[in-house]
């Protein structure tokens, strides 16, 4: 799997933790093939990615940080606008809507 947010896939996105890695769909439900295919992924470890209290799927302004970091990257890398990307995934994470 290749990940445009994150250049060193052998540790954790998060905490740099090399154990217990695991790939993290930023964009998932309906979205995570289009999240695949276009490298909107990072590698977590399991703590930072699916344990309370912290984990991004537990944790939602954690989850929010890495949603705002990945339309602001897919923006800038596929040269798209706030409505280019509402029209791939949806919303605009950027105006701080909540989950």
């Amino acid at each position: 799997m290749n990940s445009i947010l994150q250049s060193n896939t052998d540790k954790c996105f998060i905490c740099h933790s090399q154990n217990w890695l695991e790939w993290h769909h930023v964009f998932n439900a309906a979205y995570r093939k289009k999240s695949d295919k276009l490298g909107l992924v990072v590698r977590l470890c399991h703590w930072c990615h699916n344990e309370a209290p912290n984990g991004v799927h537990h944790n939602r302004e954690v989850r929010r940080k890495l949603q705002v970091y990945a339309q602001a990257k897919a923006m800038k890398e596929f040269k798209w606008s706030v409505d280019d990307f509402i029209k791939e995934f949806g919303r605009n994470y950027l105006n701080g809507n909540q989950d």
